[in-house]
Order: C-alpha cells, then structure tokens, then sequence
C-alpha cells in the first residue's frame, strides 16, 4: 500500500488524524484492491488512493455515523476514479495480475491457480466497463449491493442486473 500522508494541518497527535489513520489502515488495501481493479494500472490506483486519502480527510469531520466505513471509503476511491475517467477520457483500463499469497499453494495448485486468474482476467477485461465496475465493486471492495448500488448512482435493480448480466457473460466465456 503506499505510503499516506495528510494535509498538513494535521497534528500527529490529533484524535481526528488517530481516527483517519486507523480507518485508512483498516481498510486501505481493500480500497486499493479495488482501485487497482478498476483502474488497471497499479500507478494510477496508487495515486487515486492518494487523492482518495485527500478528499476523505477533507470530509473526515463531517462524515456521516458509518455503518460500513469500508464503503464509504471505497465509494469515495470510486468517485475519484470516475474524476479521473473524465479527466483523462481513458477506455477500458487493462487488468492488473491480482496478488495472491501462495507460499502454501504445491507447483501444480499455483499453476491451477494462475491459469484460471489469467482465464477471468480475460474474460473480465472482454465485459462491458460499466459491468467491470460493478464487479470490482461488488466482489473486489465487497461491498453489498445495495453499497455498490450507492456508489454507482443506480437502483438496486440495475445493479442487480449488472451482476447478473456480467456472470451470465462469464460463465459463459469460461465454458
């Protein structure tokens, strides 16, 4: 994860910066996780994940009671990275190799593996980038569907049909 830095008004001793940096530290590698997914450029989501540091400590005394902090984190990492579409006008981002602790994976079970990371790596990168986004949320950040419904801006019902288009696809590409 890199490095986090706040704005400079912040005292390290501060019960608001303690605050911030434990929610960051608790949940940082899920939101880089998913920037990484949907951006596909390990650079890029690191500095989303800067900027989503930023806006989240810009906002982080007027947060709202957090059911799930994780989302709320991640639906602003998604926003930023919407930004940054916008900004820049990118396509469909290239995915990244997911990192995966295999220290107690045999030769064969890694190969397995890395077979079939490759295989839904394709098969994810082939789907529409609306139906990559609500995957990265949903499975990647982990967020319910109602969270990433929220984040996305749509119904619940939409988002439902994203999913469900986006595994009816690959199901079907992996067949």
């Amino acid at each position: 994860m890199p490095k986090l830095t706040t704005p400079h008004e912040a005292a390290p001793g501060d019960r608001t910066h303690s605050e911030f940096v434990a929610l960051v530290d608790a949940h940082g590698g899920a939101v880089l996780a998913t920037l990484r997914r949907l951006c596909g450029d390990a650079h890029e989501a690191d500095d989303l994940f800067q900027e989503t540091a930023i806006r989240t400590w810009r906002n982080f005394d007027k947060r709202p009671w957090l059911r799930s902090p994780r989302a709320w984190l991640i639906t602003i990492a998604y926003r930023a990275f919407l930004d940054s579409q916008r900004r820049g006008g990118r396509e469909s981002p290239e995915l990244i190799p997911e990192v995966i602790d295999h220290r107690h994976e045999s030769a064969e079970e890694l190969a397995q593996r890395k077979d079939m990371q490759s295989q839904i790596d394709r098969c994810l990168s082939e789907l529409p980038f609306e139906l990559q986004q609500v995957m990265a949320l949903h499975y990647q950040g982990g967020l319910s569907i109602r969270q990433t419904a929220t984040a996305m801006g749509a119904s619940i019902a939409t988002t439902k049909n994203r999913l469900h288009a986006a595994l009816v696809q690959l199901r079907g590409a992996l067949e």
